[in-house]
């Protein structure tokens, strides 16, 4: 038995109320900033859909709760698990979920700053990006606790095989992935872009 699991079951609250709570208060506080920032709370065209299946078309991306690009933020918990497992591996695993939660919350708050949409707009192929929904937002915070919570499970290298085979269904699928768009975001390369622009 691990020295955190130990203290786990010496202190019950540890693994249990408390960073549940916390989670939830993290979320709770990314909806207030992205509201009090002007983000809507749903589609401003008014489709109630849950998920929609498209990745370019930014009347609707980023506007439901589900969409083609949560499974990048399923691999932002699969990232996150590795990061945490290093950096705070004495923490219960339900501590280093609150901490995958605060870092998804935070990225999320500065996705949606008017810095990062425009370089959305300026280096990819999402010419009229305009930001996350609300709502959209929440769905990629739980997204990647789901990524965190399958990483776990599956352990470092059967999570690596699965993060790999995600990337890949989503490049054939939408041209576009996790590391793909960080590359965009970070070193623009024009020939992705212009690859992406043909979808």
């Amino acid at each position: 038995m691990s020295e955190s699991e130990l203290i786990d079951k010496q202190n019950p609250n540890r693994n249990g109320f408390f960073p549940i709570s916390a989670v939830v208060a993290a979320t709770v506080l990314m909806t207030v900033w992205l509201r009090l920032d002007g983000r809507v709370w749903w589609c401003k065209l008014g489709d109630h859909a849950i998920y929609v299946n498209e990745a370019w078309n930014s009347s609707h991306t980023s506007q439901h709760f589900l969409d083609p690009y949560t499974f990048t933020h399923i691999l932002h918990g699969v990232m996150f698990f590795w990061l945490i497992k290093i950096l705070f591996k004495k923490y219960s695993f339900s501590w280093q979920l609150f901490v995958a939660v605060l870092v998804e919350c935070a990225w999320e708050i500065l996705e949606n700053s008017d810095f990062i949409i425009e370089k959305y707009r300026k280096n990819t192929a999402s010419l009229d990006y305009f930001g996350d929904s609300i709502f959209n937002s929440v769905g990629d915070v739980l997204a990647c606790a789901l990524g965190f919570v399958v990483a776990y499970k599956l352990g470092v290298w059967r999570s690596l095989l699965f993060f790999l085979i995600v990337e890949l269904l989503l490049v054939f699928w939408i041209r576009d992935s996790l590391l793909i768009n960080i590359l965009m975001l970070i070193y623009p390369i024009d020939a992705i872009k212009t690859w992406q622009m043909q979808f």
